[in-house]
């Protein structure tokens, strides 16, 4: 019999557990398809450093797995919270029909259990089919094929999911029997006549605390855009703390400043329900601001973690499509590392000698180099000259000092940790010698004319306006004006970072002063056949001719150090490090967000069926069922809204500075990123939304 009232509950009540059942089938969905993710991988024709990658993936994935569990736990037992809450009134009535409690919380057992095996088999069903989906993203990120049909199912993770959740229908079945076993007869029956305590009735009081808010989060706003995030100081934290401490008020207030500030217009106040809605408005989120402040700051976390893991991926990708115009490239400081900012090394040998043949080496030292490489060409950077005198006079921190420059607060902080580097020059031959090999375009110096070197995009406002305001550098003790166009922006060296080189003078050959040891060489190469075949058989003879000391910080025979990168070993590892941080992303944000719609749709279906007798009085006094709709439409979407407007506020403004790092390192904007996390977020918070909505209009038409 308790079973037969169990089912009949779930079936007749199936709208009232909808979002209790959707959040369920939702995380195990989510839990399932990224736990198969090796399993996904296992059918993927990868490289082994790919599939080491995914490992790494895999094992990330699964310590944060304990946290996601955790959290679905805790919406789990909250959702169950709701349901207890909306049912206490029909408790109360079986225990007076003379039903035990025990039999009470039977028939919640069952309840629980049934509504938990069909979430998990629907969850369990699109996890799989999304694991499906996810196994061909996987490959197209790793640029990897799968051939042919294949579906891929994974035993681990379909166990773990069910171990994870039935532990937590575990937990949520002992709260909910203890909950219930806790209750008091008259505490039942009278259960829709408790309200809230409201927390903050001073209407006069409210509009001060809110625009006091405003102006917190305002001048948190202004800390945050002129200082940014790097910039040494409290700035950071003081900006932090100002919008916490605003964000808080403005939930705080804002119910009782928006009743005020619509009671200023009777008319707008008094028409349909407006006067209902607001006082509801008010009432409740009075007496749940700080919930609603948590459910704000995590909107925030989602929307910037999802647009800056996807941003962070899709800038390395763009940058290394630029980045990597040359096949391998080596590069080594013959003068030592500190050359930029002191007096360069005392060495002895070829390495530290004016004119020194790298590529003549290479060809000496690898016997199958003619086989393996098509073309190269070495470009030296000069800081000091043979006596250890700076040739360039001017310094960086001169030039910047004399350059009225108001870009970003980014930028100004990066380049204050490098104004104590001194300029650079390079030779033209060389500059067009590596342009030449690039197939870009090759630059003429007329008399006393000098180009400044930048391939660093980000960097080119800035260096503008030090060439604009600056015309003339001393070099060599010789006055050097730049030309029409100063900048040019040719790929030093392949890189991940968009750029290698930022600050460098292309001068007159006979500017470089003679005996001069370089203090950066680079030696770009092309292969000869394509990228991937001829790759790892260039990478073993360089192994094999210096691999004792590439990369060690030692010198053998007075041969510099190289540095050793490659375009295909940067295009792999790449791969990878987007899979992993898009992955990451997308885990962390829809968690965050289901999270945040979970809370916000569990506050409105318990206030709806709190109110179910002030709705049934309205309809009595005459309210058309549209006006009652209508009302409840914007009760809710106003509760919904509120967190939404102020986290994509906060995080327009946060991702604002971030755009100016991710620009920085990787040279890419994240508007597009932006965009598309905007409608990620909006079609999971709309669609909990509108679940809410209408759930919570079925239960005020059964009333």
């Amino acid at each position: 019999m308790y079973a037969r009232i169990a089912l009949g509950n779930v079936r007749k009540s199936f709208r009232d557990f909808s979002v209790f059942f959707l959040t369920l089938a939702f995380g195990v969905c989510v839990f399932y398809a990224f736990g198969s993710i090796t399993d996904q991988a296992a059918v993927i024709q990868m490289a082994a450093d790919q599939r080491r990658m995914v490992q790494a993936l895999a094992d990330l994935l699964s310590g944060l797995s304990v946290f996601v569990v955790i959290i679905l736990g805790f919406l789990v037992v909250y959702a169950n919270r709701f349901l207890i809450r909306r049912r206490k009134r029909e408790f109360g009535i079986y225990l007076t029909l003379g039903m035990d409690i025990r039999h009470v919380s039977w028939i919640i057992v069952i309840e629980t259990l049934v509504v938990g095996v069909v979430a998990l088999g629907v969850g369990l069903l699109l996890g799989l089919g999304l694991s499906q989906v996810m196994m061909y993203v996987t490959a197209g990120l790793f640029e990897a094929t799968i051939r042919g049909f294949v579906f891929a199912f994974s035993p681990a993770a379909a166990l773990s999911t069910v171990a994870c959740f039935a532990g937590i229908f575990l937990v949520t079945l002992v709260f909910n029997v203890s909950t219930v076993s806790r209750y008091k007869l008259i505490d039942l029956i009278n259960a829709d006549k408790v309200s809230e305590k409201v927390r903050l009735r001073s209407l006069p009081l409210s509009v001060v605390l809110f625009l006091a808010s405003l102006a917190l989060i305002g001048v948190a706003y202004k800390v945050l855009l002129e200082h940014g995030m790097m910039e040494e100081g409290p700035y950071f934290a003081i900006a932090t703390g100002l919008v916490t401490v605003g964000t808080l008020l403005f939930f705080f207030s804002i119910s009782g400043f928006a009743l005020r500030a619509l009671q200023a217009s009777p008319r707008t106040y008094l028409s349909g329900l407006n006067m209902f809605v607001m006082r509801q408005l008010n009432s409740r989120i009075n007496t749940a601001w700080l919930s609603i402040s948590l459910v704000c700051a995590m909107l925030f976390l989602a929307i910037c973690g999802v647009c800056t893991g996807f941003s962070v991926a899709t800038g390395m990708n763009e940058s290394l499509r630029v980045g990597t115009a040359y096949d391998m490239s080596l590069i080594s400081y013959p003068m030592g590392m500190a050359v930029q900012d002191a007096a360069p090394y005392e060495k002895d040998g070829p390495a530290a000698a004016d004119g020194y043949d790298a590529i003549a080496r290479l060809r000496a030292d690898i016997p199958d180099y003619d086989e393996l490489f098509r073309d190269a060409v070495q470009v030296n950077q000069y800081t000091y000259d043979a006596d250890g005198n700076p040739i360039v006079d001017t310094t960086v921190e001169e030039l910047f000092a004399n350059t009225d420059f108001t870009g970003n607060a980014t930028v100004q902080t990066m380049m204050q940790g490098n104004t104590d580097q001194r300029l650079t020059v390079v030779p033209v031959s060389e500059y067009n010698a590596l342009a030449k090999m690039a197939g870009e375009k090759t630059v003429e110096l007329a008399a006393g004319e000098c180009l400044l070197w930048n391939d660093l995009s980000s960097l080119d406002e800035l260096w503008d306006a030090v060439t604009e305001q600056n015309p003339e550098v001393e070099v060599g003790g010789k006055t050097l004006r730049f030309a029409a166009e100063p900048l040019v922006h040719l790929l030093f060296s392949d890189t991940t970072a968009g750029g290698t080189v930022s600050g460098a003078l292309v001068v007159p050959d006979d500017m470089v002063p003679a005996g001069a040891g370089p203090s950066v060489t680079v030696v770009d190469l092309m292969y000869n056949g394509e990228r991937t075949k001829v790759e790892p058989a260039a990478v073993a003879a360089i192994d094999e001719a210096y691999g004792d000391i590439i990369g060690q910080g030692s010198t053998l025979d007075a041969w510099p150090v190289w540095n050793l990168t490659t375009a295909q070993g940067l295009l792999d590892q790449s791969s990878g490090t987007t899979v992993v941080v898009t992955y990451l992303a997308i885990y962390i944000g829809v968690v965050l967000l289901v999270c945040c719609a979970t809370v916000l749709a569990l506050q409105q279906l318990s206030e709806a069926a709190d109110n179910v007798g002030r709705y049934r009085v309205l309809s009595e006094l005459g309210a058309e069922k549209r006006m009652i709709d209508h009302a409840l439409l914007a009760q809710i979407g106003v509760y919904f809204l509120f967190p939404l407007v102020v986290a994509m506020a906060h995080a327009a403004v946060a991702l604002s500075v971030v755009n100016d790092i991710v620009a920085l390192l990787t040279g890419f904007q994240i508007g597009t990123a932006l965009a598309g996390t905007v409608a990620f977020v909006v079609a999971l918070y709309g669609g909990y939304f509108l679940v809410t909505y209408l759930t919570s209009r079925s239960m005020l038409s059964r009333a």
